[in-house]
């Protein structure tokens, strides 16, 4: 066969044999040349001083990283908290405003109508037809179902349904509700109802000789003891008189902004508060 001879691998034993040998003679060596290590260590010494540079930088560059990460993490902390503080800022003068026009309206009052409280809006459903609210207090807090609730302008309605610490308010708007009112300093009485619309309520079974005319403020009567009398209603907006029929259309604007409610008012009047007592 031609080609490179075939060279057999030195046996393990011999191996071992070389290697115990040459490690006595280097040792020997350094014996005889105590500079040996000396010389080792000068020869190795710039690459431990590099390896060391190397860790240092390493450790630099990860507490780099880490702080980097770490000021990201709090910069969108930041920003986070920093568009709530925008939002509350936004709202602020719009509760103020709220809450100086429901002092006003209670303030109007030659008396006090009653104890009062302040709530939320957690939910609301104005859909056409039923037109309900969910507000954040409830049992726990005194409310109670016919309670009056009040907004930046007037009534908005009243509880219709409470559990421990919610209840429900049914707007004017709602198809259900129907609150004895008259004319602000008069004694005409009537009922306004609600029509499944947010911007307008009616007065029914009025005749055509109604003395109610656009213009007309209308406020609570004071009848069957749910609300005081004098809390604002709305404004008539239209009288109607149609020719085949036996009552006049009237409608009436409600003198609170039903589509936009924020703060609520609910109010203890004081004659329930006089009946409990």
């Amino acid at each position: 066969m031609s080609g490179l001879p075939f060279i057999r691998p030195l046996p393990s034993l011999l191996r071992v044999l070389i290697l115990a040998t040459l490690s006595v003679g280097v040792s020997l060596y350094s014996v005889e040349h105590p500079n040996l290590r000396q010389l080792g260590l000068n020869a190795a010494e710039p690459l431990l001083w590099l390896n060391g540079q190397l860790r240092d930088a390493w450790q630099v560059c990860s507490q780099y990283l880490q702080t980097q990460t770490t000021l990201r993490r709090e910069n969108a902390a930041l920003r986070q908290r920093l568009q709530v503080l925008e939002m509350e800022n936004l709202a602020l003068p719009v509760l103020r405003t709220e809450n100086q026009q429901l002092l006003a309206l209670l303030d109007s009052f030659p008396t006090a109508p009653g104890r009062v409280a302040v709530a939320q809006i957690e939910a609301q459903n104005l859909r056409s037809g039923s037109q309900q609210i969910t507000i954040n207090l409830g049992a726990a807090e005194g409310v109670y179902v016919g309670q009056p609730a009040l907004a930046p302008g007037g009534v908005i309605g009243q509880v219709v349904t409470v559990s421990r610490n919610n209840a429900r308010i049914s707007l004017l708007s709602d198809l259900s509700s129907a609150i004895p009112a008259k004319p602000l300093g008069g004694n005409y009485p009537c009922l306004v109802e609600g029509r499944g619309d947010l911007h307008s309520l009616s007065v029914p079974f009025q005749p055509h000789a109604t003395p109610l005319v656009p213009g007309t403020e209308l406020v609570t009567s004071g009848l069957g003891g749910r609300f005081p009398p004098g809390l604002p209603l709305g404004v008539v907006k239209s009288v109607e008189h149609a020719s085949n029929g036996p009552f006049a259309r009237v409608l009436v604007r409600p003198s609170a902004n039903l589509a936009a409610l924020n703060t609520i008012l609910l109010l203890w009047p004081q004659t329930r508060n006089a009946s409990h007592s």
